[in-house]
């Protein structure tokens, strides 16, 4: 059975993906958005508890929950308000660009309270980078004017780092470009690539 992240303690073992959850004060009073797809679940307003996945750090052939993500996850439930507010500020300043792609679909939003009745968190990642000792989250969200691709916003602790579809919340180049490790990984995916393309022998042939 699942349970609330901030019980996982550093270094504990979860496996390549854990999925939990955690109530976050901050977000009582949007809308919930725990149907599919960040879709409307209840015509009632959330109560804070939102759904999470964590991707497990690779450590000695297990994976474990980071020092990083554990610090990540202790910072975002003490500072709920100034993550969320952080966030909604992002989408505020991003609604120009928002309203053009979306034209009469976007709703009218002249202030953060605006969002609070057209959108909900459907979905935190707790990502496997990070970035001065704090992993990235990227914020899944559902909401009234793209019921099919929502929102995705990736955070470091309270500075948005991109917005977007839902996507980009959990999205690992948006943390490695942030970092600076993007070449590093670029390098590690392109030598990954050219292992799996060389002829690889039969199981007979190794006898051989």
């Amino acid at each position: 059975m699942s349970q609330e992240i901030t019980e996982i303690q550093p270094n504990a073992i979860i496996g390549e993906d854990y999925d939990g959850w955690i109530n976050l004060s901050a977000w009582r009073g949007f809308e919930s958005r725990n149907g599919f797809y960040g879709s409307k679940d209840s015509e009632k307003e959330s109560d804070g508890t939102i759904k999470t996945h964590i991707i497990g750090e690779s450590a000695d052939s297990v994976h474990v929950l980071s020092q990083a993500q554990f610090n990540a996850i202790d910072f975002l439930k003490k500072n709920s308000g100034l993550v969320r507010d952080s966030l909604l500020n992002g989408l505020l300043s991003d609604y120009p660009n928002a309203k053009e792609i979306y034209e009469d679909f976007m709703p009218e939003i002249n202030s953060v309270e605006d969002y609070k009745s057209n959108l909900g968190v459907a979905f935190l990642h707790i990502m496997d980078s990070e970035k001065e000792g704090y992993a990235y989250i990227g914020f899944e969200l559902g909401c009234s004017w793209d019921n099919e691709h929502g929102v995705g916003v990736m955070m470091h602790k309270d500075r948005v780092v991109k917005i977007g579809l839902a996507e980009e919340s959990f999205n690992h180049w948006n943390c490695y470009h942030d970092n600076g490790t993007a070449e590093h990984e670029q390098m590690k995916w392109e030598k990954a690539y050219e292992q799996m393309q060389k002829p690889q022998k039969k199981w007979w042939e190794f006898w051989k």
